[in-house]
């Protein structure tokens, strides 16, 4: 088990997700995926997850990124 999480390294993970985020506003979302998985850091990509599923979602609709599924 690893120990608490640095200040720097929340900050880093924070960085790193809205730049996955900005990918997918800007290049699509298969696009900020492929990114987030040559990261190779699981927690990362499923952070991200979790970030599309409950937040994001109903943006990447509106902005016509996604279509919404029927």
């Amino acid at each position: 088990m690893s120990g608490p999480v640095s200040d720097e390294e929340k900050k880093r993970e924070q960085d790193m997700l809205q730049h996955l985020v900005d990918v997918a506003f800007h290049e699509g979302v298969l696009v900020a995926i492929e990114e987030a998985r040559k990261l190779n850091e699981p927690f990362l990509l499923d952070a991200f997850h979790d970030l599309l599923v409950d937040k994001l979602h109903d943006e990447l609709v509106a902005r016509d990124k996604i279509k919404q599924a029927e």
